[in-house]
């Protein structure tokens, strides 16, 4: 049978409008992003989730949290689709990245699968932490399931890069804005196949 893989980018935080990189900091959702949260939940509203999974970051737990309330669901935190280890760079913004570590971001950006941020990780070890979580969330729940998974643009963009087999390189040609849904599935008879990308609206549209 078939499984629904929903993956939510968490909700805005101060941070995000001024594209400063947060990485592992325990920073939380702001008003925008509760609200981009609770739009999540009207959407879902008349979907069944069978489980929720989410980051370890405070900003994600939050957003499942907004989802899930109402529900009798499990939110069930997990590593494996935490925050990329930004390492040195956290705190900076992109417009500092550019100006202080223009080769490093630039190869961040379109060379992604030589890519490992300095005092942090690899692009291609965090797309194998994140594929092998999601795997192992398909061995438990490929029977007719909904999972959702709160988790953060760049690591559901290489999740998504993984099941469309494209490169990881290509990690800036998908969107994956705050508070946004994009949902795969699992074990069609057609496939494994895109349902829908950086999503916003009711999702009763898009899924039975």
């Amino acid at each position: 049978m078939a499984m629904d893989l929903l993956l939510v980018r968490h909700g805005q935080t101060d941070w995000n409008p001024i594209q400063r990189v947060m990485g592992h900091s325990p920073i939380g959702l702001n008003e925008t992003g509760k609200k981009q949260a609770q739009n999540l939940a009207d959407w879902l509203q008349k979907i069944p989730l069978d489980l929720i999974y989410s980051s370890t970051m405070p900003r994600a737990l939050q957003t499942a949290e907004i989802i899930a309330k109402g529900r009798k669901v499990e939110i069930i935190p997990d590593p494996g689709v935490a925050e990329i280890d930004y390492g040195d760079w956290v705190g900076l913004t992109f417009k500092d990245l550019e100006e202080k570590h223009a080769a490093h971001y630039h190869a961040y950006r379109f060379q992604a699968s030589t890519m490992a941020i300095p005092g942090g990780e690899s692009v291609s070890g965090v797309q194998k932490r994140a594929v092998d979580t999601v795997e192992r969330l398909r061995k438990k729940h490929m029977n007719g399931k909904k999972v959702l998974v709160v988790s953060h643009a760049d690591v559901i963009k290489v999740i998504l890069l993984h099941y469309l087999n494209l490169p990881l390189d290509h990690l800036q040609l998908l969107g994956c804005d705050n508070g946004s849904l994009s949902v795969f599935r699992f074990g069609t008879a057609w496939g494994d196949r895109l349902v829908a990308l950086n999503y916003f609206a009711d999702v009763g549209k898009i899924l039975p």
